[in-house]
């Protein structure tokens, strides 16, 4: 595991900042926003508390594909 305090300060500090985007405002783009913060939380997770570093290379690069994949699967959604 990297540092894991960094990565859980990051990970409060990206969960609040998502918070007050959504409190102010529905804007498509400000929606777009909170999900690309929450694909960097779903990278910090993966990289630094699922201690993936035994398993295929195939596996790790699949889990960071999931979060943006996700993220913009829900954004197109939403668009509609």
């Amino acid at each position: 595991m990297k540092n894991p305090h960094l990565i859980w300060l990051l990970l409060i500090l990206t969960t609040l900042s998502s918070y007050a985007l959504a409190e102010d405002s529905v804007h498509p783009a400000v929606i777009g926003i909170i999900l690309l913060l929450t694909s960097i939380k779903g990278a910090l997770i993966i990289d630094g508390f699922m201690e993936l570093h035994g398993v295929s290379h195939l596996v790790r690069r699949a889990l960071h594909l999931y979060c943006p994949v996700l993220a913009l699967s829900i954004w197109g959604i939403l668009q509609f």
